[in-house]
């Protein structure tokens, strides 16, 4: 079984140009936070999932705080981190040796102390001359884990994750969850996600049978997570019920970020996710992305079109529907869709064994022989390109459930291009479809001394 949900937060939080989006960009190994010296060019939260000595856990890039700011794009990130923070297990707290110790920080380090989290300060760009008079000052703070780091060359990266995964294991350790006894059903998370007023509250009552979400009109009344277990035949079914994500604008940003981190930090302690949209109202910007947080999860997403009673049926109403989202979400046509109606209940009853069914293909094993010839022929048929090595894949195997893992081996594999590995998942579809289920690729460099499988 892969242990792949993520349960842990961490946020990067400090004053603006400090070297946060570096870092996340370096953490995450992908360059998805726009850098730039100009001070509050992240405006948005970011998340990505770090996985360091076999453990995983998400990392968020914060906009940069100024405290004293009275403005009303600083206060309301003053908000966004005050969010942020909260929401998180662990903080990075970044300051610039390069800039020496300012008000703003011992501002921002204080918010950290009263949130009662625990902190590792990060004292960035110390591989600039000028850092080495400051980084003394910083020792002023109190923070007990301390680790002076460059972001641009990843000076103390290593050094901070394995901090990191020893203090994230200490609060596994404080705060265990319950583990289910051998006789016991098998237990799946489900979040339940998607815009506000999308009717989530009004499901998740149907579900669990009892009204513990705040049904209202009102874009946003439930603002933070609600879990309820039901008992279906062998299956433990945790449905946790979360806050919306609202449109850009239109309501105040500290609110919105509240309930977009509460939003990913269900999505990672989960295995499914139901996203839920409107049916009268159709796929927009909002619904694309909160998928996209699903997808980069890995997390095994059901698309619930709600609200289908609102809608005049024809004969082919279902059917263009169908041709419509697959249009919409072409990067993952394997998402299974369900059209329901929350208020009348129709169809409700149908999403629990959808559920199983979805969790039962997530945690296949892919027969290996089949696997093998899959994908030998793939490569045989497009074998991998690259600019400068050409990557050689000579071994295919399962090594994981949960979702599934293909390790591919090879040389010069991690020369593999993202697009290639897209190929080579669409071949494993066309033999198994895996309904709503991601795989996942690890790339296994192979010996130059053992014959390759």
């Amino acid at each position: 079984m892969n242990s792949s949900t993520n349960k842990y937060l961490v946020a990067i939080v400090g004053r603006p140009n400090v070297g946060k989006s570096t870092l996340f960009n370096r953490l995450i190994g992908e360059r998805r936070a726009i850098l730039s010296d100009v001070p509050g060019t992240t405006r948005d939260v970011l998340f990505g999932d770090v996985t360091w000595n076999d453990f995983i856990f998400g990392v968020a890039d914060t906009a940069g705080l100024e405290p004293d700011n009275d403005t009303v794009m600083a206060q309301d990130i003053l908000l966004q981190t005050k969010s942020a923070i909260e929401s998180a297990d662990l903080i990075y707290f970044m300051v610039n040796a390069a800039e020496g110790l300012l008000p703003d920080d011992r501002t921002a380090a204080e918010m950290i102390r009263k949130s009662g989290k625990p902190a590792i300060l990060l004292i960035n760009k110390t591989d600039q001359k000028i850092a080495a008079d400051n980084v003394y000052d910083f020792h002023q703070l109190g923070f007990t884990n301390t680790f002076e780091t460059a972001g641009t060359s990843g000076k103390g990266t290593g050094d901070v994750l394995d901090e990191t995964v020893l203090k994230l294991k200490e609060i596994e350790a404080a705060n265990p969850r319950p583990e289910l006894a051998a006789d016991e059903s098998q237990l799946i998370r489900v979040a339940i996600v998607g815009r506000p007023n999308v009717g989530k509250s009004t499901l998740f009552n149907k579900l669990v049978g009892k009204k513990r979400s705040i049904v209202s009109d009102e874009a946003g009344t439930t603002r933070d997570t609600v879990n309820e277990t039901i008992k279906h035949e062998n299956y433990t079914i945790e449905f946790i019920d979360t806050a919306g994500l609202r449109r850009r604008g239109k309501v105040e940003w500290g609110i919105e970020k509240y309930g977009s981190l509460r939003m990913i930090k269900a999505i990672q302690s989960a295995d499914l996710c139901m996203m839920i949209m409107e049916s009268d109202e159709g796929v927009i910007a909002q619904d694309a992305h909160i998928m996209q947080s699903i997808l980069q999860a890995d997390r095994s997403p059901i698309l619930i079109v709600n609200k289908w009673d609102l809608i005049e049926k024809t004969h082919r109403i279902t059917a263009d529907y169908e041709t419509y989202l697959q249009e919409k979400y072409k990067f993952a046509k394997w998402i299974p869709v369900m059209f329901i109606s929350a208020l009348t209940g129709q169809r409700v009853n149908k999403i629990i064994d959808n559920i199983i069914k979805v969790w039962q293909t997530r945690n296949v094993t892919l027969p290996e022989t089949d696997l093998k010839n899959i994908l030998t022929k793939a490569v045989l048929n497009r074998p991998p390109i690259a600019r400068r090595v050409i990557p050689k894949v000579t071994g295919f195997r399962q090594v994981a459930t949960n979702p599934p893992l293909i390790q591919l081996s090879g040389r010069h594999i991690d020369s593999l291009h993202f697009s290639y590995l897209r190929y080579l998942e669409n071949r494993i579809r066309e033999s198994f479809p895996l309904l709503g289920t991601p795989i996942q690729f690890s790339l296994k460099e192979a010996s130059k001394h053992i014959r390759p499988s």
